[in-house]
């Protein structure tokens, strides 16, 4: 895989030619993607032997001093935090980047190799402030944020990945994202830090500062859609940002939303997920006929096999949550609801379970009742718990609860997941799982249309 850097060298001006200190050759001797077999062992890094190494001894003196009153008085560490963060740091640690997440889709490339090239050469990463302090920011020269990087647990960094991988054609406009291992002094580490890194999207607030009327529904509906089928547990005001749209011709709709912070979507369990969009109006207008046929295209078990093969650290189970949540999103569109209708069918109330767990446990007690007679009406709660039976069958029939005759209100609020089924009982549940959607929404839909005229218009 080949990388080139343009022009403008990502804000940097190229060096002298003259200068035997920092003189680039060319980009083959100086900027080298070092790829073994194995994609993922991929290693970006800058070799530049031309370079004296940076002492750590006596790191940022120089713009210390640019700072200090007196130019001829070195600060005191002391008075001067930064000075003082500098010299804990460890002494031996060196800048490079490894990308570990995909690859394969436009720009991820691009905004690794930018990367590569300024925290080596460029300025530090700013360490973000307040809430943003787990985040670093990367800047070129002319001091402008062009990537976030934010460290976290595999797993964790992973779903961001996965959001941008499931935003087919920029469907919701997740900026590009991949997985990768940093190295830097300003991280106070030792050694590499797995991280997510994503590209930074310039904005002039969260959607928390505006009111929705504010907001393009076409936007909303996008945005929604995607958490539908990352089951996303954390979509609140603070992760969609607003950026002003160009040529808007109405001053009432003139800002788009860009999704952003999504480590908390793709759960191993039906959690509590929450849609700051799901009250409002926006999320009662019907579909448009460009979204609809985005939703028909949609592959669940394409996109699960895209996962399991770009993003390892994915588990089974997330993967079945996405799984189940796009074929609850596609069938729920073709019997006609609207966004806030499949929302609310996805969200509990209070210790009332949604109607998509109840859907799940029933799917679930009809698969195994087709083996054990007696247990009829069985809904299943798959939760860690030690095996009461050897029997592998009967230790997931060990925590059960009967589903109640008239209603859900009954069924205690606990999380359903489907780490502990064969293949064989996972392709079974989910065939049970749509015979029961028909009546299902047609019992959300006679509610939508009692309680709200508006939902009236998700009709097609």
């Amino acid at each position: 895989m080949a990388l080139a850097l343009n022009q403008q060298n990502h804000g940097f001006k190229p060096p002298s030619g003259r200068s035997r200190h920092c003189r680039l050759s060319s980009l083959d001797q100086d900027f080298q993607l070092n790829k073994n077999s194995d994609t993922s062992s991929s290693r970006i890094s800058l070799k530049s032997p031309q370079f004296p190494k940076k002492s750590l001894s006596t790191p940022c003196l120089l713009n210390c001093l640019k700072k200090s009153k007196s130019c001829g008085t070195i600060p005191n560490v002391k008075s001067n935090p930064n000075l003082n963060t500098w010299l804990k740091l460890p002494k031996k640690v060196s800048a490079c980047v490894k990308p570990i997440g995909s690859n394969k889709t436009a720009g991820i490339n691009e905004m690794v190799a930018e990367i590569a090239v300024t925290i080596t050469l460029g300025p530090d990463p700013m360490r973000g402030k307040g809430d943003f302090s787990n985040l670093f920011y990367l800047v070129n020269r002319e001091n402008k944020k062009f990537a976030i990087i934010k460290p976290a647990d595999s797993q964790a960094a992973a779903r961001e990945a996965a959001a941008y991988l499931l935003d087919h054609e920029g469907f919701a406009g997740v900026p590009p994202t991949t997985v990768i291992k940093i190295s830097h002094p300003v991280l106070h580490k030792t050694s590499a830090v797995t991280a997510s890194v994503q590209r930074f999207v310039p904005n002039i607030s969260d959607s928390s500062e505006m009111g929705p009327s504010m907001f393009v529904t076409e936007k909303v509906h996008r945005i929604g859609i995607l958490d539908i089928r990352l089951y996303n547990i954390d979509r609140h005001t603070g992760n969609m940002l607003v950026k002003r749209r160009p040529n808007t011709t109405n001053p009432m709709k003139s800002f788009d939303l860009v999704p952003i912070d999504h480590e908390l979507c793709l759960p191993e369990k039906l959690d509590v997920p929450y849609f700051e969009w799901l009250h409002w109006p926006c999320a009662l207008i019907n579909f448009s006929t460009f979204k609809v046929n985005y939703i028909d295209s949609l592959d669940p078990f394409k996109d699960a096999e895209m996962l399991r093969s770009e993003l390892p650290e994915i588990t089974e189970a997330s993967i079945r949550i996405m799984v189940l949540c796009t074929i609850f999103l596609k069938k729920s569109v073709s019997a006609g609801l609207c966004l806030a209708d499949i929302g609310k069918m996805m969200t509990p109330v209070n210790d009332t379970p949604s109607a998509l767990e109840v859907l799940c446990r029933r799917a679930a007690g009809m698969v195994f009742t087709e083996k054990f007679s007696d247990q009829a009406f069985t809904i299943l709660d798959w939760e860690d718990c030690e095996l009461e039976m050897d029997n592998r069958d009967a230790a997931k029939l060990s925590k059960c609860v009967s589903f109640p005759t008239r209603g859900y209100g009954s069924v205690s609020r606990k999380m359903v997941t489907f780490k502990m089924l064969s293949e064989k009982e996972w392709m079974r549940f989910l065939e049970k799982f749509e015979e029961l959607l028909p009546l299902a929404f047609e019992a959300r839909n006679s509610v939508s249309l009692e309680k709200n005229p508006l939902a009236r218009s998700c009709k097609f």
